[in-house]
């Protein structure tokens, strides 16, 4: 048996052959690159690292693990396009590919390097189109391009947004899995919400809540189970807050920020920072500092350049509108809270 040994890298325990990945010197890479076809025991632990890198990003988010992703992104290209593979080996690094198109593509997102994340989410599309016909491609596809939609609508792209969604649902249908639609029609909330179109919002976390409720876990990609329904609680409630209706958006925001106590801490300081800005709007100035100071509390855990800004305006804000309020007073002067990671 092969002994694993372990570093530390960003707070997450990473194999050895992992980090085989980032070394062009490896021994795996090297003998990929030497003409030896590639092996189940590589394709395996390219799978590994591809999970790996969506699970660190879900845990810390994207300041600290860029390089790290980077790396195997394009070590993963270099396989698919330099080396000889079998046409199972072929399917399964295509896929995996795709799916760390979407991962890479999002940190990069999160961290606002927009452009650099329009051309990784394009490089996973390219290879796409050129991948075996098969459920998992399909899937990875999917999501692919739900969360490049996502991007759009944060940008303001709203056409494209929407295009994408429409070839995410209607590319290849039948591969649809409950949660991969639940996952698409979630990007219809959010696009509904930017473009203040409620009856398309309500309509879309509608289709999102029955989908959800069909899918049968042990049947669905991994990297759909981050859904829940007060993740789709927390999204109907920012979009409703995007579509200027705060005071609807409070009862849904509430839920996912104060009592989900586990898992995924960027969404959560991102939602709790929705709804500090909500309850501000409301007149609830009280309840707004109490919102921001559970967003402070996730900071330290989240590394994330977008939610961070978030959080920064949604303060701001507070501090020229309230500041003589007493709860506003008191977060404004709260030490507790780190400093923003800095700029990759």
């Amino acid at each position: 048996m092969q002994r694993r040994s372990f570093i530390l890298l960003s707070g997450a325990a990473a194999t050895a052959p992992a980090l085989d990945l980032l070394m062009s010197g490896s021994p795996l890479l090297r003998a990929a690159h030497e003409g030896d076809r590639v092996s189940p025991q590589l394709t395996t632990t390219v799978e590994q690292a591809v999970r790996q890198a969506r699970e660190l990003d879900d845990s810390e988010g994207s300041a600290s693990t860029l390089l790290w992703a980077g790396g195997i992104w394009q070590n993963l290209g270099k396989l698919i396009t330099e080396c000889r593979y079998g046409t199972a080996e072929g399917l399964r690094l295509h896929t995996a590919h795709i799916e760390m198109s979407e991962t890479y593509g999002w940190m990069l997102f999160d961290a606002g390097h927009h452009p650099q994340a329009q051309r990784v989410y394009q490089t996973g599309l390219r290879l796409a189109r050129e991948a075996a016909d098969s459920p998992g491609a399909h899937q990875a596809t999917g999501n692919l391009l739900a969360s490049a939609a996502y991007q759009e609508s944060w940008l303001g792209q709203y056409h494209e947004a929407s295009a994408l969604l429409d070839v995410a649902e209607n590319r290849r249908p039948q591969s649809l899995t409950p949660r991969l639609r639940a996952v698409v029609e979630m990007r219809r909330i959010a696009l509904a919400g930017q473009t203040g179109d409620t009856e398309a919002l309500r309509r879309a976390d509608g289709q999102t809540r029955t989908h959800l409720a069909s899918a049968r876990d042990s049947e669905e990609p991994y990297w759909s189970l981050w859904l829940s329904p007060s993740a789709v609680d927390a999204q109907t409630g920012r979009a409703l807050l995007a579509a200027h209706h705060p005071d609807l958006a409070e009862a849904y925001l509430g839920g996912r920020t104060v009592d989900d106590a586990e898992g995924y801490p960027r969404d959560r300081m991102l939602f709790a920072s929705e709804l500090a800005a909500a309850r501000a709007q409301t007149g609830d100035v009280t309840g707004a500092a109490h919102a921001a100071r559970k967003a402070l509390t996730l900071a330290a855990q989240v590394g994330s350049h977008r939610v961070h800004r978030h959080l920064d305006a949604v303060t701001a804000t507070l501090r020229q509108e309230h500041q003589s309020h007493p709860a506003v007073r008191e977060l404004l002067t709260d030490t507790t809270r780190p400093e923003q990671p800095s700029q990759p």
